[in-house]
């Protein structure tokens, strides 16, 4: 095939949407290493870092603080690089793997009996873990944003990624409950944590690279000629995309159901300690877990046919409701609280929060095609306001970044507060015995993980209502990028004859 041939190829293949079984299980497999990094340590590394490594809700609350502020600067720096060259996505691909998955590792070792040296451990670890990860996960949804530029593609790109998502984040909820609690000496539970990171940490790199490996460059990079994207190269976090930003209702309306979801995350990063603590039964966790994912993949197989009648917001607002009310009823076995009888009852809250994780995994697809929506309106507006039909897929992605640092910075101040507020003791690293929690610290616990479950969803769900980007409208607005964009792809193909 000639090179005008090739890049004539590249530029229908892109325009049409397609893409490649190959590439979309190449892309399927870095969500899955990513989920399955981020969910170990984001689920399980403050928990094994107040039993085992003897950091104190202080010193928790000031890592947090401090790595969250330091990592504010990392989005837009990241945004900006891969709207500047789009090779650098593969870049990205390519370095970011390997310091992921071995910083994930090292966050669940105990280097030393001193409180203060584990502190500093992971504050470090903990900061460049956040760095490296953001690279990785802007990398990916920019590449994403790339690939798949047509709605009707949307639901299934996605709804494949979230399989891969959703099993990714589900493996350390599965194992690490069953390994760890195969033992109650706390010196072996603490070998456990650090194989079963290390065993992850060994699949983590492997599936990482995966896109690295099978996606083409050639379909992100022809887009520059398809496109005239030329002016890409001149990106800057200016006032005029600022602007762009905040005029894109549907991501900043987006952005506001993600500041009340914060507090809904609150209850999934409490839930080990729900199971360890409160039941007395760590490996429950993985039994409740196990019906959550099978609930969760059900749930998101239906997404292509149910997206024909429902929409992605429609998917969103529905799951957050629906997950609210079920909070709701957990919360009542916080009225006249009885540890004895909640332990004799468990797997009926267990249920309950089995059925709640139905929609998490539908939810993460129709998460994903709101923020692609949300990069159509952009260019849309920016055709209409400044006559510049730029995507700025970076930029979008490092700004919904952005305000995803800010919110956790909010979340671990919040979710530190609770648990000193309740009085959790952590452990002595130098001792072998996990410190007893008194009932009314059991009782907070029970309190914090259902109403936060409770609040975080139905003021979701409710933020949504003002998303007006949805049915006519949104077909309108398409139908214009449409035609912009075969427009824009002739003058490329006439450009390259002439050429």
């Amino acid at each position: 095939m000639k090179i005008k041939e090739k890049i004539y190829y590249y530029k229908n293949d892109f325009l049409s949407g397609t893409l490649p079984l190959k590439e979309q299980l190449g892309y399927a497999g870095g969500i899955f290493g990513n989920a399955m990094g981020q969910d170990a340590v984001l689920t399980f590394s403050d928990k094994f870092n107040r039993n085992y490594m003897g950091i104190s809700n202080k010193n928790l609350l000031i890592r947090g603080n401090v790595s969250t502020i330091l990592s504010f600067i990392i989005p837009p720096a990241a945004g900006a690089w891969y709207d500047t060259s789009q090779s650098n996505i593969r870049k990205a691909l390519r370095i970011m793997p390997i310091p992921f998955a071995v910083t994930s590792m090292l966050l669940f070792v105990v280097p030393s009996t001193s409180a203060l040296f584990n502190f500093i451990w992971v504050f470090f670890f903990g900061l460049f873990f956040s760095i490296v990860d953001t690279f990785y996960d802007i990398a990916l949804n920019a590449l994403a944003l790339k690939l798949v530029t047509n709605p009707k593609d949307r639901k299934n790109f996605y709804t494949a990624e979230s399989l891969a998502a959703t099993l990714g984040s589900m493996l350390p909820g599965w194992l690490i409950p069953i390994v760890v609690g195969t033992t109650d000496d706390a010196k072996r539970q603490q070998m456990l944590y650090f194989f079963v990171a290390l065993g992850f940490c060994i699949i983590g790199v492997l599936t990482m690279y995966a896109p690295y490996f099978k996606i083409d460059e050639k379909r992100y990079l022809m887009m520059a000629a398809a496109a005239k994207s030329q002016q890409e190269e001149k990106i800057k976090w200016d006032l005029e995309k600022v602007s762009m930003i905040l005029h894109n209702r549907p991501f900043m309306v987006l952005q506001a159901a993600s500041a009340f979801e914060m507090i809904r995350k609150i209850t999934y990063e409490a839930l080990p300690y729900l199971y360890d603590d409160v039941f007395g039964d760590y490996q429950m966790k993985a039994i409740i877990d196990i019906i959550s994912g099978t609930f969760s993949y059900a749930g998101l197989f239906a997404v292509p046919f149910v997206g024909k009648k429902i929409s992605a917001r429609g998917m969103l607002m529905g799951g957050y409701a629906y997950t609210g009310i079920l909070y709701i009823f957990m919360s009542l076995f916080n009225l006249g609280f009885d540890l004895e009888n909640l332990r004799k009852k468990r797997y009926v809250v267990g249920i309950l929060i089995g059925f709640a994780g139905m929609p998490n995994a539908a939810q993460a697809a129709a998460r994903k095609i709101l923020v692609a929506d949300s990069t159509d309106y952009m260019e849309w507006y920016a055709w209409k306001k400044y006559g510049d039909p730029m995507r700025c897929d970076g930029m979008l992605v490092a700004a919904s970044s952005i305000v995803g640092k800010a919110l956790e910075l909010i979340k671990a101040n919040l979710y530190n507060g609770l648990f000193a507020l309740v009085k959790y003791q952590t452990k002595d690293p130098a001792s072998n015995v996990k410190p007893v929690q008194t009932v009314s610290t059991l009782r907070g616990l029970y309190a914090i993980i259902t109403l936060c479950g409770l609040i975080g969803n139905l003021l979701a769900a409710f933020a949504l209502l003002f998303d007006n980007y949805t049915g006519k409208r949104r077909d309108a607005i398409f139908k214009e990028l449409t035609e912009l964009r075969a427009a824009r792809g002739a003058e490329a193909r006439e450009c390259d004859t002439v050429c």
